[in-house]
């Protein structure tokens, strides 16, 4: 399951109960150290916590404090940056030592199983509040259902002329119900001015005060306001200091409506004081409000709050709630500290340029094919990057893509470049995707999207660090270093997995040369062995003509013999003769010697092209795990970029260019 808005939404929720804190105390301080305040000023001010708690949750862009220190791991100076070099990805590379490299794994959306767990049980909590909220409303429609409209005509009358005096346009609806002992309105949509009936109806004084304190709720919209403080409840239902400024709200609220009863209506503080002691403790409506207290405590503090006291000027009162409005009430987040500017490299430490990629090695010559009992080794790959390794030209997965600012392409496709620059990702050769990014990190970029968004992304976030996204026409840029910090976590292997493929192509490239050298010194023993061969066959010829004339000899020895004895036979020229038939025959041995010498390093060099076409292999495995765990890399990289970026777009940390 993907936890991409999870996490933002779990975020503002911490940081907004952490605000909720702070203000909590605020208010309840200036509570504390003036208490000469109103009760409807101080009613306001802890409405204001639960419209900060619930701004705090649905507002996407808040207010940014850079307060926090910049971090070190991003602050780097130009010679940093010039001193890490990286060199550019080799098509063939890999290295030994990888294989025992671990690898950091970023924590991905659909790894996030905490924000899982917190996200279900948040919402089983609101869920059952719902559930609770859901069960009072039921009750209150049964408690309507039981009750009956005022037949009183005298009483209906007198309630239409106390509205009119409170300025209401329209007269609550007014019942009568056995089920209460004390007033109550409900119903903030159609609001029900309840009575009690039976031995518990209230009479002459009593009842005027009691009509004329609901009243003043439908005056000063109680429960219309009242509906806030529920829902921040519901949303906030773990915090403990919501909830009791949710109490102090309903607290204030009752005070606030006492004294307007009090002092604009000129009712006497005895009279009410006694009001409220018959009315005594009574249950409080979910959806309404009750003259009764809920509980001692509260009945006490109304009481305390009839006695005459010296009134706060309304001046002070009015800044102090827009002081909290304007302090308190936006939401907030603690950033880091925009880090400064990165100090110029020393002139005298120039920047190592990427070395110059090895050479390939030359294919070893063939054999002779008069020679058949010599095995010749197959000539060694000039690359190990076989057809099927080798995507598409619209879409390139690299690990390491070498840009610059002026780059010479030549008919071969090499570029060089003057200042080498990194890039790791997945880059579309063709058109561009409709959603890229581009983190940029000094000499590094680490990329999914196109060319032009490489480019783009370079061109305007310079050597950064920042993060460059694009979404169809619209490009963004991050520069918030939490969430580029955790960004630079996720590709923090990429450069270094890019290094090391570097080094395993270059011992690959190695081994190329020694097999190209073995394959030419094969080669030249073949010559070799092919000069003895017709060496050989042209002896076969001249010892086979010598054969022939022999056999003319024999034939005419008969004829020979007769003239033998008319002629001496030259015995010098015989023994000559003989003499060199013996050094031929004595070179012929020699030469058989040196071509069993021959075939003899012929197998020799067999061997070690075998061994080295053996360790060649076992590295071009270590260049598939690595190119594995490269691709393992940018996957959770490009997932965890795609959460930065829904953060930042939540959070209002993504500024529009």
């Amino acid at each position: 399951m993907d936890t991409t808005m999870l996490i933002p939404m779990l975020e503002r929720l911490g940081w907004t109960s952490l605000q909720t804190v702070l203000l909590v105390a605020l208010v309840y301080a200036v509570c504390r150290l003036m208490p000469s305040l109103s009760a409807a000023t101080r009613c306001r001010l802890w409405w204001l916590v639960s419209l900060q708690a619930v701004l705090g949750l649905v507002w996407s862009q808040p207010v940014q404090l850079p307060w926090l220190p910049a971090s070190p791991s991003v602050a780097m100076t130009a010679a940093d940056i010039a001193a890490d070099v990286v060199y550019p990805l080799s098509a063939e590379g890999s290295a030994q030592l990888l294989a025992t490299m671990p690898v950091e794994v970023v924590a991905t959306p659909a790894t996030a199983w905490w924000a899982l767990a917190l996200a279900a049980l948040w919402a089983s909590g609101v869920l059952l509040m719902a559930w609770r909220t859901l069960a009072e409303w039921r009750r209150c429609r049964a408690l309507l259902a039981a009750a009956y409209p005022c037949e009183d005509a005298a009483l209906v009358q007198a309630l239409h002329l106390a509205a009119d005096a409170h300025g209401l346009r329209r007269p609550p609806r007014l019942w009568m119900s056995a089920q209460i002992d004390a007033p109550q309105l409900v119903g903030p949509l159609r609001p029900v001015l309840l009575l009690p009936a039976g031995d518990t109806a209230l009479q002459g004084d009593a009842l005027d005060l009691a009509l004329t304190h609901e009243l003043q709720h439908l005056q000063r919209r109680d429960l219309q306001w009242g509906l806030l403080p529920s829902l921040a409840q519901h949303l906030f239902f773990f915090h403990p200091l919501l909830r009791l400024s949710v109490r102090e709200y309903a607290q204030a609220r009752e005070e606030a409506v006492d004294e307007a009863v009090v002092g604009q209506h000129g009712a006497s503080r005895h009279a009410y004081g006694r009001l409220l002691l018959q009315l005594g403790v009574a249950p409080q409506p979910h959806l309404g409000v009750a003259s009764a207290a809920p509980d001692t405590t509260s009945l006490k503090r109304r009481l305390l709050s009839l006695q005459p006291r010296k009134a706060c000027p309304r001046v002070l009162a009015v800044a102090l709630t827009a002081v909290v409005l304007v302090v308190g009430v936006a939401p907030m987040r603690l950033v880091a500290a925009p880090v400064p500017p990165a100090p110029p490299a020393p002139p005298a430490a120039p920047k190592p340029l990427s070395p110059p990629p090895a050479p390939k090695a030359p294919p070893a010559p063939a054999a002779s094919a008069r020679l058949p009992a010599v095995p010749v080794p197959p000539a060694p790959p000039a690359d190990v990057t076989g057809p099927d390794d080798v995507t598409g030209p619209d879409d390139a997965d690299v690990g390491a893509f070498d840009d610059a600012t002026d780059v010479d392409e030549d008919h071969d496709g090499m570029t060089s470049t003057g200042t080498s620059i990194t890039t790791y990702g997945t880059l579309d050769l063709g058109e561009s995707p409709r959603q890229a990014y581009v983190l940029v990190d000094g000499d590094s970029t680490f990329a999914n999207g196109g060319i032009d968004d490489v480019a783009q992304a370079r061109r305007q976030l310079g050597k950064g660090p920042a993060l460059w996204f694009r979404q169809g026409d619209k490009r963004y840029v991050v520069r918030d270093p939490m969430l580029v910090q955790s960004l630079q976590r996720a590709y923090a292997g990429a450069a270094e997995l890019g290094r090391q493929q570097g080094e395993l192509g270059r011992q690959q490239s190695v081994l190329g040369r020694q097999q190209g050298e073995l394959g030419r010194r094969q080669g030249e023993l073949g010559r070799l062995q092919s000069e003895h061969a017709r060496q050989i066959a042209q002896d076969a010829m001249r010892t086979a003509r010598s054969a022939m004339a022999a056999h003319d000899i024999n034939r005419e020895a008969a004829a020979e013999a007769a003239r033998a004895a008319r002629d001496s036979v030259d015995d010098a020229a015989l023994a000559r003769q003989a003499a060199a038939e013996a050094r031929r025959a004595l070179q012929a041995a020699r030469d058989d010697e040196r071509q069993s010498g021959r075939s003899s390093e012929m197998g020799r060099l067999a061997g070690e092209q075998a061994a080295l076409a053996s360790r060649q292999a076992a590295l071009g495995s270590q260049q598939a795990a690595l190119g594995e765990r490269q691709a393992r890399l940018h996957e959770q990289a490009s997932r965890q970029a795609q959460q930065v970026i829904a953060r930042a777009l939540a959070n209002g940390k993504a500024q529009q260019l």
